[in-house]
Parts: C-alpha cells; sequence; structure tokens
C-alpha cells in the first residue's frame, strides 16, 4: 500500500452518470472507475521523508492532546462533589463532556479540511486550556457544567485535529506501523495521567491538578506554532485542475462540506472501520466500568484493578509497537481488525467464567492484544480511505464513533445487567456482540486493497 497520509485519491464524490476528468486526462465515467485510495497526489508530504523534529512534534501533540481526558479522570467527580453536586450533578459533569465532545468531533473535521490543521490544533489547545482553568475558578455546579461542556467542543476539535495532522504526515505505505507508534504513545498517557493526577490530587489539592493540565495544553499549542505546518493545501484553496486529491463535484468544483462527509461515510473500508470501532470502543467502557466487579467477585483484592489495566494497556502497546500493526501497510486492514475484535470477544467471554485473578489477567492481556490490533487498523484504513482535503472529515468521523461506543457501552451494558442479574458483571453479551461484529466484517470485506490496486492499474 503506498499511501497513508497526506494524499491518496479523493474517495469518489461523483455520480455514476457523470464524467470527470483527471489530471492525465483519463476519463471516469464511474464510481467503480475510480482506483482504491492509494496513491500519492501532488502535494502531499507522504512520498518523502518526514524530519526528525516534525515527527518529535506529531509524537508531543497527540500526547498532550489526549493529556487532560486521562489526567482529569480521577479529578472531575470530586471537584463537582466539592461544589455541592449530588449523584446527579456529578454524572452530569462527568457526561456532559460526551455528549458535546460527540458532534464537535464531526463538525471539528469539517472545517480542518476548510481552514487547515495547524489553526485549528492550536486554537483547540487554547480553550482546553482555558476550559480546564475555569474548573478549578467556578464557584458553582452550574457554572461547573457549562465549562464542562465547553471543554468538550474544545476537546472534540482538539483530538479530531491531531490524528488528521498525523494522518496527513504519515510516510507512504506506513499507515498501520505510524498509528501503531501513536496508539502506543496515547496508552501512556492512559498509564501516567490519572495516577500522576491522583497523586498530585492527594497531596496539593484538585487545583493544583487544573493548574498542571492547563500548562501542559498551553505547551502543546506551543509545540504546533513550532513544529507543525500545514500541507500545502486544503479544499478551499484547491485549484481542481491540477490537484487530484480535491472533493470536486460533477462540475469540477468543489463541493459542499455537507455532501462529502456524506459521500466519505458511504465507502465501505470507512463504515466497517466506525463499526469496529464503536464497538471496540463500547467493550472497553464495559471493562472499565465492570472489571472491579470480576476482581471482587474471584476474591482478590480491589487495588489489583488497576495492576490488570497496566496488563492491559502494556500489552496493547507492544502490539502496536510490533510488526503485526503494519497489517494495515500490506492491504490487510480488515484483516487485523477483525482479529483484534475476535481477541476482544474471546477476552471478554474468558472474564465471564474467570475463578480465579490469573484467569482475569490472562483475560486482560488478550483485550489488550486485541486493542492493539484494532486501533491500528482502523486509524490507518480511516486515514487510508481520505485524502488530505477529506482527512479532516475522516477523523471526525471516527473519533465521534469513538466517543459514541464510550458512551453507548457502559450504559446499555450495565441496564442489561440490572435486568438480568445472572449476567452481571456484564462481559458475556459485550463479547458475543463483539464476536458477531467481528464475523459480519469478516463476510462483508472485500478483496484487499493490494488487490485493489493491482486491479485498478
Amino acid at each position: 500500500m503506498r499511501r497513508a497520509g497526506g494524499g491518496s485519491l479523493p474517495f469518489p464524490v461523483l455520480p455514476r452518470s457523470s464524467r470527470s476528468r483527471t489530471n492525465g486526462g483519463a476519463v471516469r465515467t464511474s464510481l467503480n472507475d475510480w482506483p482504491a485510495p492509494m496513491s500519492t497526489p501532488r502535494g502531499a508530504t507522504g512520498s518523502t521523508v518526514v524530519p526528525r523534529r516534525t515527527l518529535v512534534a506529531l509524537g508531543a501533540t497527540l500526547f498532550l492532546a489526549f493529556f487532560d481526558a486521562a489526567a482529569l479522570l480521577p479529578t472531575i467527580a470530586p471537584r463537582a462533589a466539592e461544589l455541592g453536586a449530588g449523584p446527579f450533578g456529578v454524572g452530569l459533569a462527568v457526561g456532559i463532556y460526551s455528549a458535546t465532545n460527540l458532534p464537535a468531533n464531526v463538525l471539528g473535521g469539517i472545517l480542518l479540511d476548510r481552514v487547515g490543521r495547524r489553526r485549528l490544533t492550536v486554537l483547540g489547545f487554547v480553550l482546553s486550556a482555558l476550559a480546564v482553568l475555569g474548573y478549578g475558578l467556578v464557584t458553582s455546579v452550574p457554572l461547573f457544567v457549562l465549562v464542562r461542556a465547553a471543554h468538550g467542543v474544545a476537546g472534540g476539535m482538539l483530538v479530531t485535529s491531531a490524528f488528521a495532522v498525523a494522518g496527513d504526515r504519515t510516510r507512504a505505505g506506513g499507515a498501520g506501523r505510524s498509528f501503531g507508534r501513536y496508539g502506543a504513545l496515547i496508552g501512556m498517557v492512559w498509564v501516567i495521567g490519572p495516577g500522576t493526577a491522583a497523586a498530585l490530587q492527594a497531596s496539593s489539592g484538585t487545583s493544583s491538578v487544573f493548574g498542571l493540565v492547563a500548562g501542559l495544553l498551553l505547551l502543546g499549542a506551543l509545540v504546533v506554532l513550532v513544529g507543525v505546518r500545514d500541507v500545502p493545501r486544503v479544499a478551499p484553496a484547491l485549484d481542481p485542475s491540477s490537484d487530484p486529491s480535491a472533493v470536486l463535484g460533477p462540475d469540477g468544483a468543489p463541493i459542499d462540506p455537507s455532501r462529502a462527509l456524506r459521500e466519505l461515510s458511504r465507502r465501505r473500508p470507512v463504515q466497517r472501520a466506525l463499526l469496529a470501532t464503536v464497538v471496540w470502543l463500547a467493550a472497553v467502557g464495559v471493562l472499565a466500568a465492570f472489571l472491579r466487579d470480576a476482581v471482587l467477585a474471584v476474591g482478590a483484592s480491589e487495588s489489583l484493578v488497576g495492576a490488570l489495566f497496566s496488563a492491559y494497556a502494556i500489552v496493547a502497546a507492544l502490539v502496536m509497537l510490533s510488526p503485526l500493526a503494519g497489517r494495515v501497510d500490506e492491504g490487510r486492514a480488515e484483516h487485523a481488525i477483525v482479529a483484534g475484535l475476535a481477541c476482544i470477544g474471546v477476552a471478554l467471554l474468558a472474564m465471564t467464567g474467570a475463578d480465579g485473578l490469573w484467569q482475569l489477567g490472562a483475560a486482560s492481556a488478550l483485550f489488550g492484544a486485541g486493542y492493539g490490533l484494532v486501533f491500528p487498523a482502523a486509524t490507518g484504513a480511516i486515514s487510508l480511505a481520505a485524502s488530505t482535503a477529506t482527512r479532516g472529515r475522516a477523523f471526525g468521523l471516527f473519533n465521534a464513533a469513538f466517543s459514541l461506543g464510550l458512551a453507548l457501552g457502559p450504559p446499555l451494558a450495565g441496564a442489561l445487567a440490572a435486568a438480568v442479574p445472572a449476567l452481571d458483571p456484564p462481559f458475556l453479551p459485550t463479547g458475543i456482540v463483539v464476536l458477531v461484529t467481528a464475523a459480519a466484517i469478516a463476510l462483508t470485506r472485500g478483496p484487499s486493497a493490494r488487490s485493489t490496486e493491482a486491479a485498478a492499474r
């Protein structure tokens, strides 16, 4: 596979009856005439070596973009309670972030393709920093919830833009390996962030946590300003006659962003990656919500829950750093997605029947292996399915699916466990859903991207 970020042929946007002329003069008469989005258009950076300074800046950008969500995980609920919130207020303060984050992912993706990555990434860092500082300054629960909602909007734009920036600069043929490394880096955030914040909160209070996180977010804005540049063009600035990655309508002009989003969402690889992401993150949410119950059920100490999560995170990082993450670069992203979902489903079934801590540990490690396979495959598939002109929208959809899975998984599984006590903790039904999804993707997948490219030639 020859192209991961910064330039693939555009996804098809023309009706079957329309005719469009490419740079070389060949006429495409239908959607099926367009080759798979794997070649590198003029102006993209994927065909050249990315400077080390840029790679360091990209890594720092992704790390810092996720740090606030991870570090504030043990802090938001105590701060809301400190302001006088009851159980409903605490739940609202925690959940409103996801409620506003989801639409911000999609809207942010559209803005990224219209105004450029760099400006929106800096804006996301700055607005997130202001929101985090606001957590420590507000004095009432309604204001705290309002600030939390604003943080969800800023965070949605920030994470989407960080992924798009990374995708634009992925080396040709390296989507899986690149996003595997990025995923391992993000995994480190979730290992380091909550523990650091909890220790700082215990020693210095919640205000110190908010100050540290806000400072790191502003540092992220500085890193982007110094080390990241936009690729040579974004959609509104394209010359349709000279750039093959423009999102064109039948008249040869850039099409409306809302239509571009619809057309992108109709691509089969994107649909499968988004479905896998919703189900995979729903499973992650269920694991986070109910692993404690499973640990207590086998008679182990609650303190070991953190150790199991660490095992899961470490295995996921090792898999993402391994050659397995490069399966997407061989045109086999869907193979890795199916294998990863299968690992996650089997792990959840194993937890259902676990009667000892070692079984839970082995299942957690298997869950981590599944995560390590799905993350680079899904993100790589999303990046490959889009051009630079549409990659913001593509990652907006991905992050919306990410948030949707986390938001839906725990409450739906919890409601089922409440209705059927024998299913508590609800690992069995969740595992079955994950395995059914893996089977559906396996049965409906088309030819590999590599064979599609060969056929297009």
